[in-house]
């Protein structure tokens, strides 16, 4: 059953309207028609409608709320600017694998340069982000962050949150064994083509617990999609 994302928060007994891009999609590609069950998704709720089609516009008449994403703490995906589409690629799966944060991170040794055109590209992650949040059957869309430094980054850290930083320079503390009790906010910073800069590793040191993934060095596209999943997992058990 396809979902949709609406900005208001849907109350039983009460239409919700599709915007103008989803309603098109929803009856011209779709060919969806009255009475056709419908998911909504409002920030992290997922509710259970049935179309209705008034005026050649879709609204979903809503009739429960079926689901709501648990409080299993937030993790945001700190991933250093990679080549081409890389970035996105990340964003994408990592969406899927279940994050709820995405700040890109402008590296010492980033090849690509966001900074002046990272609000044209804001607007693009966001895209990607919903239609990822879409395919997963998720209720909750990752919000894009600011493009950050490490500076930054350390910066903006509060005192409760957690930073997990992959680095190759690891050679004890494996991600496996790292534990969460289910709440706060966890930061996992994967580095850009090359890794971390030496003056990057200081600036974390104090505020880091660097972790390996194993005896392989992970490309970064691949490095932020597993482990966004195994933290993700990691802080569901922490829950439990």
């Amino acid at each position: 059953m396809r979902q949709f994302f609406v900005q208001e928060k849907p109350v039983v007994g009460h239409y919700a309207r599709l915007d103008g891009e989803d309603s098109f999609h929803l009856l011209r590609v779709l060919r969806k028609e009255d009475g056709a069950e419908i998911l909504l998704a409002h920030e992290g709720v997922q509710y259970l409608g049935k179309l209705h089609i008034i005026e050649d516009e879709a609204f979903v008449m809503v009739e429960e709320q079926i689901r709501e994403e648990e409080n299993r703490g937030r993790l945001v995906l700190c991933q250093g600017v990679g080549k081409n589409q890389k970035t996105e690629l990340v964003l994408k799966h990592a969406t899927e694998c279940g994050i709820d944060g995405f700040i890109p991170v402008q590296t010492d040794r980033s090849v690509s340069n966001l900074s002046k055109k990272y609000e044209v590209k804001r607007k693009r992650f966001e895209k990607i982000a919903e239609e990822a949040a879409k395919q997963s059957n998720r209720s909750l869309i990752p919000d894009i962050g600011d493009l950050w430094t490490i500076d930054d980054l350390v910066e903006n850290l509060g005192e409760e949150d957690v930073l997990v930083v992959c680095y190759e320079g690891e050679e004890e503390r494996d991600i496996l064994d790292l534990s969460f009790d289910g709440t706060g906010t966890v930061y996992l910073l994967i580095g850009a083509e090359g890794g971390l800069s030496p003056r990057e590793v200081d600036l974390l040191e104090d505020r880091a617990i660097f972790v390996t993934m194993g005896d392989s060095i992970l490309r970064t596209e691949t490095a932020g999609i597993v482990a966004s999943y195994v933290l993700r997992r990691l802080m569901e058990r922490g829950r439990d």
